[in-house]
This record gives structure tokens, C-alpha cells and sequence, in this order.
């Protein structure tokens, strides 16, 4: 009969202690680091990177411990496990961080200076994390520890954009977009959260040119200025008789014609108001498809400040909520609004900051995506999902996307996008794989390529033409934490560093995660294997729960 190993009668800090110390001792690598040499079946686990925020609380403990029990268990079964230990560093939240430790927002720094400051900050967390992982007895390769914000991952993410890019896969162009005005920021849908409050609900007299008064209900007077359309349902027969005929805007505007006409669509709620819709550039999603599907020319009635444009009139320069106010008032002393109710209403915030957010046109870079969904299934149906019912997750997410993922975004401590616009504006210079770049500052490096900006036809080396270019333009934005995180499992296979490892272990063996980011980095890391490879991410994906607190809130 064997001996204990431990012959302590009881737990006590010092044993513990002692563990540990003997747990990452000299044997610590020899029993779990990974040998991508190995003649092992290879199972790589695309480990979540945790995000240094605070202290890593017990749910993300226990989801990792039990991330923990699968690595060891398939050691035990005789194959080659990569337990890689990640860090996810870029994004908004150590922004705020820096901002609220301050007590500046981040526009007023310079912009190198605030990189730094983020940098020395996060790393902080980034120590009491990886404290916190060893502590917990964690078999992961920390030794190779990976991060987000590092030259290397930063160099990998560059090179997937411009080999996307030279496929036609990754577009830039003016779109409305969803932005955030308080962080001034594009996000994307799956970054978009609703919430309550209250509001007013305003009932405004508009008149044909014949006189006639027609009511139309809003809970946003201020956009009147950029409505371009009014509609009423096609089975409405109250308003049958408007159709074809003209409005005239009830609120003085600039640069614009005072009148909108008349149609009808299904898209309007009959019982909602009056039934008469103002559609608006741009009010909501419905009002973006209204726009596309009559091919309206969008006005611009908000800027990236979260003021209002000239073409608002009276309204110009003020802030949103001001202007709503102010709009009231100037209708009210106008005599056309006809009443006034508080109402509850569900608006959308961005999920980090959970500011009010608006759909504005912006010229931006999209990856695109709404051409390869059915590829993306076929792909998807090759992978198993644990528990199965889960991956009715990403079915469901999948079924609403209808446009393309913005992926820039106008932050500072995210990966750059890496572009230089030559001075005529035609052409662009992208860099040569494996290196890290920033456009801002940096010049492009040797062995970049100048392509046409628009047909992406390589026109010939940056060394070559650099004299033809004129003086270059570095782009300014950066890419959404996404588009970092979705490279997650191609860096710890290989990608662009192993090319042999590369071919054994993708697709990667597990990906285990919450069900909270599905939409976010299980589907986009999903979106990038179909676009650049053509395969199925993973062979397993690892769906689990959330920690929640008493109140059935995620614990975080």
C-alpha cells in the first residue's frame, strides 16, 4: 500500500504554501508545458484569455478549474496538451481605467502618453491575475504566457486584416454605424444592450401643402430635420389618402427641402400613436432599412461630438438631450404639439460604457460576413457542441445578422489599423506579415506593398514607389477588441509562427467558453476560420454557464 504524500493532519497557510512551491517547482515544466514537437496526437485548448479588470472573481475561477480538469484529463490519456496561458489586454475598459485614475478623458493626453499609461496599468492587474492562477494550482503553460496588446499577437491580427483585405473580404466604406458619442466610438451590434427609462412621448401636428393636419407620434422630436420619409401601414385606411401627397416639416431646418412625401410600408405599427411614422437618418435599425429599401439620400443631423448639425436649424450645436428639449418648446410655442405624455422606453447602449447610442453615417472598415453565412454553417455542423443544445447560442445569433462587422473603431489602446494613404488618396501602403506597426507614427516599414485602394491590385513595393506616393497619411483608427480576441485560437495553433505545429493542431481541439460572448468571440472567431481557411475553428466547443449572483446577475 502506497504512502501519502501529504502527511499533514490539517490545511493550515503554510501547507499550502508548501504545495504550491512544490507544485511550480523545477518539475513544473517538464510535467506541463508543451512540446509542439511532440509525435502525440496534439490537443491544443483555446484557453479564454481573462481580461485584467480587478480581482478574478470565484465564477471565472471555477470556469477555468474546471478548463483545468479537461487538460488533465487528456494528458492522461496520452496526448500532447497545449494549456496555453493568455492575457486579454487591449480595449476600452483599461481606457476607463486610466480616465477614472486620472481624472481626464482620454482626448486630452497626448496620444503615445496615454498608450503608456495603459500600459503600466494594466500590467499591474495583469500580475495579481497571473498570482491568482498559480495560486489556484492552474496546469497551464505559463511559461509562454500570450498577450493581446503585445507586438507579437498585434502583428499576427495586422496580417490577418491585410490578407483579408487583398481577398476583397475586409471593405472600407461610408455606413451608418452605431456610435457611441459620450466614448466617441463605433461598436458593433453585439456590443449594443437595451435598457429602460422614461421619455416623452409627443403627438405633433404636421399639414399637407393643401392644409390638411396630420398627427405623427415620436419620442424624437429632434430628428425631424433628418426625416426623409413619412409612412403609413398599406391597410390603414385613415391615412389611404395621404399616399403620394407632401408633408411639410413642422421644425425650420437648413440646407434641406421642407417637405417629405408620403408612402406606405409594413413595417409600421398601426396601433402605436397616431400610425404615422417619421423615418428618420437615423432613428433606429428600421429606420436604416426604410432608407436603403426606398434609396433615400441620408442626411446628417448628428455629429461625432453628439451635437447637432446645421441642418438641425435652431437646434445646431446642441447636445442631443438639449435639443430634444429645445425641440419641444419650439414646437409647443408653434402650436402644432398637440399633446404630451411621460412614456417607458427601451433604448440601446453600448454595453461598456452604457451610454445612449446613435446610427450615424461614418466611413469605416467592415469585415464582410453576410455573403459567407451559409458557408459558415456547413462549416459549424462538423463541430461538437457540448452540451448540443447550446449551440442553438450561436443559431439564433446567426439568424439576425443582416450587414457587415464594423471593425474600426476611434479608441487609442487597441491594434492599429495598419494602412498609409498615399496623398492623392487612390493608393495604400500595407505592411509585410509577422511585424507590428503603428500608422500614426510610424513610417511604413521595408518590404511593404502599395496596392490600388479600391481594386486592391498590387502596384508594386513601398521601396520601389515610395518617392510617387507623395507624403503619406498613417490611418488613425484602431480595431475593435474583437477583432483581437477572434484571432485567439489561430495564434495558439500556430498561425503565422508554426506552420507545421499549424497543420497538426487546427483545427484547434476545445474551445470552452461562457454563453455570454457567443455572439462576440465564438462567432467572429468562427467568421475569421471560414474566411481565411475555409475549415470549421474547432472540433469542440465547450459551452458553459455563468456564476450569478442572488439577484440572477452575471458575477463579475
Amino acid at each position: 500500500m502506497g504512502k501519502p504524500k501529504i502527511t499533514d493532519k490539517r490545511w493550515s497557510i503554510d501547507l499550502e504554501k508548501r504545495i504550491q512551491e512544490e507544485h511550480y517547482g523545477e518539475s513544473y515544466s517538464s510535467r506541463y508545458s508543451f512540446n509542439p514537437n511532440s509525435e502525440k496526437e496534439i490537443f491544443v485548448i483555446d484557453t479564454p484569455p481573462p481580461y485584467p479588470s480587478g480581482t478574478w472573481h470565484i465564477g471565472a475561477v471555477a470556469q477555468y478549474s474546471m478548463i483545468d480538469v479537461i487538460a488533465r484529463s487528456q494528458r492522461l490519456l496520452g496526448k500532447e496538451v497545449y494549456f496555453p496561458w493568455g492575457v486579454d489586454r487591449n480595449g476600452i475598459n483599461i481606457e476607463f481605467t486610466v480616465e477614472k485614475k486620472t481624472g481626464k478623458k482620454m482626448r486630452t493626453f497626448e496620444r503615445g502618453e496615454f498608450i503608456d499609461l495603459c500600459k503600466e496599468t494594466i500590467e499591474e492587474y495583469t500580475q495579481a491575475m497571473r498570482e491568482t492562477a498559480c495560486r489556484v494550482g492552474l496546469s497551464c503553460s505559463f511559461e509562454s504566457e500570450y498577450l493581446t496588446d503585445s507586438p507579437e499577437y498585434r502583428g499576427v491580427t495586422q496580417s490577418i486584416f491585410v490578407d483579408l483585405f487583398k481577398q476583397g473580404n475586409i471593405i472600407e466604406d461610408l455606413r451608418p454605424n452605431i456610435y457611441d458619442p459620450v466614448e466617441g466610438t463605433t461598436i458593433a451590434d453585439a456590443e449594443v444592450q437595451r435598457i429602460s427609462r422614461r421619455t416623452k412621448l409627443c403627438d405633433i401636428l404636421w399639414k399637407t401643402e393643401e392644409g390638411e393636419e396630420v398627427v405623427i407620434t415620436t419620442t424624437r422630436p429632434e430628428l425631424i430635420c433628418a426625416c426623409g420619409i413619412v409612412l403609413v401601414h398599406p391597410e390603414d385606411s385613415r391615412y389611404a389618402h395621404l399616399v403620394g401627397k407632401e408633408l411639410i416639416l413642422p421644425l425650420p431646418v437648413n440646407g434641406r427641402t421642407k417637405k417629405v412625401l408620403v408612402s406606405s410600408h409594413h413595417s409600421v405599427k398601426m396601433d402605436f400613436g397616431s400610425g404615422v411614422l417619421m423615418v428618420c437618418s437615423f432613428g433606429d435599425q428600421n429606420d436604416v432599412s426604410v432608407f436603403r429599401e426606398f434609396g433615400l439620400e441620408p442626411f446628417v443631423a448628428i455629429n461625432l461630438k453628439g451635437e447637432m448639425t446645421d441642418i438641425s436649424g435652431p437646434l445646431s450645436g446642441l447636445t442631443v438631450l438639449d435639443a430634444r428639449k429645445r425641440a419641444i418648446e419650439i414646437l409647443d410655442d408653434s402650436g402644432v404639439l398637440s399633446s404630451i405624455i411621460d412614456h417607458e422606453q427601451e433604448i440601446p447602449v453600448s454595453e461598456r460604457g452604457n451610454n445612449p447610442v446613435e446610427i450615424i453615417l461614418l466611413k469605416e472598415w467592415y469585415v464582410r460576413q453576410t455573403h459567407t453565412l451559409e458557408r459558415m454553417n456547413e462549416l459549424i455542423s462538423e463541430i461538437n457542441f457540448i452540451p448540443p443544445r447550446n449551440k442553438q447560442f450561436l443559431d439564433d445569433w446567426m439568424q439576425n445578422i443582416s450587414i457587415d462587422w464594423p471593425i474600426s473603431r476611434r479608441r487609442w489602446y487597441h491594434t492599429e489599423v495598419p494602412i498609409w494613404y498615399s496623398e492623392d488618396g487612390n493608393k495604400v501602403v500595407v505592411p509585410p506579415s509577422g511585424g507590428y506597426v503603428q500608422p500614426w507614427r510610424d513610417s511604413p516599414p521595408s518590404g511593404s506593398e502599395v496596392l490600388d485602394r479600391v481594386t486592391r491590385t498590387k502596384l508594386g513595393s513601398y521601396d520601389e514607389l515610395s518617392d510617387e506616393l507623395g507624403i503619406l497619411t498613417g490611418e488613425e483608427k484602431v480595431f475593435d477588441t474583437w477583432m483581437d480576441s477572434s484571432n485567439s485560437n489561430l495564434f495558439v495553433s500556430g498561425y503565422g509562427k508554426d506552420e507545421e505545429l499549424f497543420n497538426r493542431a487546427f483545427p484547434t481541439a476545445l474551445r470552452p467558453q461562457g454563453k455570454e460572448i457567443v455572439r462576440t468571440w465564438l462567432y467572429y472567431t468562427l467568421l475569421k476560420s471560414t474566411l481565411l481557411l475555409d475549415k470549421p475553428g474547432f472540433a469542440n466547443i465547450w459551452i458553459d454557464g455563468l456564476g450569478m449572483d442572488p439577484w440572477g446577475r452575471k458575477n463579475v
